[in-house]
């Protein structure tokens, strides 16, 4: 895994014309998810589009072998939170570089309220920008079975905005050059996750007040 603590580089490496992603999906240690995406990322659409890589079809579910006997029981949240693990590694062919992006346990969970899944982050913050690698999982009511619905990445910069494939295959492709291999502690992606979130509550804060600074002095020269 990597740590990148650094603002976006402008002086990057160029963009390679393919990247490889290869992700396992493991619980309580037994691995129930595995699979090797590859994207196209040279072309003019791939680049000003929004960053979006999906794992799954649309209608596509991968059953888990985990057995809920109770879904109005929010305990197999908390035990998806302790158990629920996953590896998205992310390969530049080209020069052969790799980057394991994921914190590897959740940094974030989240219940709809309407359908039940549950929402888990695992992507981690790099600078200014967050990986997001969100995996939702659900039920399988009738087999009383968790199912995997949805594995996806998406770049995101510090106003929540989701970036272009250009933007966020250049932030990626920092993350593979530059990012410093080490072993992180367990609650460290966590730790960092909440950070971020603050920072952004007080941007956010920042941006308010300066917008209704300038609403009142465009009042005053009425």
């Amino acid at each position: 895994m990597f740590n990148h603590d650094q603002p976006r580089n402008l002086n990057r490496p160029s963009l390679p014309s393919e990247l490889i992603s290869a992700v396992d999906l493991w619980y309580n240690n037994r691995l129930i998810f595995s699979r090797v995406l590859v994207t196209e990322t040279g072309s003019g659409w791939f680049k000003r589009s929004p960053f979006r890589l999906d794992l799954f079809d649309p209608k596509e579910v991968v059953p888990t072998g985990v057995k809920i006997f109770d879904w109005d029981d929010d305990s197999w949240r908390k035990d998806l939170e302790e158990n629920l693990t996953l590896s998205w590694i992310i390969i530049d062919p080209t020069r052969k570089r790799a980057a394991n992006l994921s914190t590897i346990r959740p940094v974030s969970s989240e219940k709809h309220w309407l359908t039940g899944e549950v929402q888990m982050e695992f992507g981690p913050v790099m600078g200014l920008d967050r990986v997001g690698l969100r995996v939702t999982c659900g039920g399988g009511r009738e087999e009383g079975e968790l199912h995997v619905r949805e594995a996806c990445m998406q770049v995101e910069d510090m106003d929540g905005k989701y970036l272009n494939g250009k933007d966020s295959l250049g932030i990626l492709v920092e993350a593979m050059e530059f990012g410093e291999r080490k072993r992180r502690e367990e609650n460290e992606g966590r730790k960092r996750h909440g950070e971020y979130l603050e920072r952004k509550r007080r941007r956010r804060e920042r941006k308010v007040f300066t917008e209704r600074v300038l609403d009142m002095l465009s009042i005053a020269e009425i």
